[in-house]
């Protein structure tokens, strides 16, 4: 047993010269210090560092609108809330144009798409829905200008429209002329609210003069 642990010990000087030693370079230098041998350094291919680019988008900003990556990175918090969006504004849906003769699909519902970004995916881009009637005049609006679009968060909506990242049921917002555009639901529920104030007016003129 002895005998085998010192020519155990005796070889490591050995193992060790040969193993080399490293370079300032990350070289190996093999043989003694006269006629040295230096071998290249190793190279390690490593993947490319992961993307952080949304975690540098705001969730929520000063004035309390929310950002398209907040809402959708607290999705389940903010389902079904009435709240106000800050986003640019990436496409407007058209119904495409049927030619003369043909029989084509019909229309979408208008809908158009925001983006945290000018310049961003469509395919991770929130869908505004339920913000125009037929023949409505729309909103004065311009692609690529930042807005702030009040609306309900949701999956789904009464026209059928569905995201499983959630879409925005639109309510109001105040478009490039700076007047107030509401949608046909928030517009009915205005109309109906002044309605019940003029008659409240009114009763109350007719108490005063009996």
């Amino acid at each position: 047993m002895y005998g085998l642990l010192r020519k155990t010990w005796r070889a490591l000087p050995v193992l060790a010269f040969a193993a080399g030693c490293q370079t300032p370079g990350g070289g190996t230098m093999l043989g003694g210090e006269e006629g040295a041998t230096a071998l290249p350094p190793i190279k390690v291919d490593l993947p490319p560092p992961p993307s952080f680019a949304e975690d540098n988008q705001p969730q929520q900003y000063p004035d309390g609108t929310m950002s398209i990556y907040g809402l959708r990175k607290q999705i389940d918090k903010y389902l079904g809330k009435d709240l106000k969006v800050k986003a640019y504004l990436l496409e407007v849906y058209q119904c495409p144009v049927c030619p003369k003769g043909q029989t084509c699909k019909l229309c979408d519902q208008p809908h158009f798409f925001l983006s945290d970004k000018p310049d961003g995916k469509k395919e991770k881009a929130l869908m505004v829905v339920d913000y125009l009637m037929p023949k409505q005049k729309p909103p004065f609006i311009t692609v690529g200008k930042q807005y702030d679009i009040q609306g309900t968060f949701a999956r789904n909506s009464p026209t059928g429209f569905a995201m499983s990242d959630g879409l925005l049921q639109f309510t109001r917002m105040t478009d490039d002329k700076g007047a107030e555009f509401l949608s046909p639901a928030a517009a009915l529920e205005a109309s109906a609210l002044k309605g019940e104030a003029a008659e409240a007016a009114q009763m109350a003129k007719i108490k005063k003069h009996k």
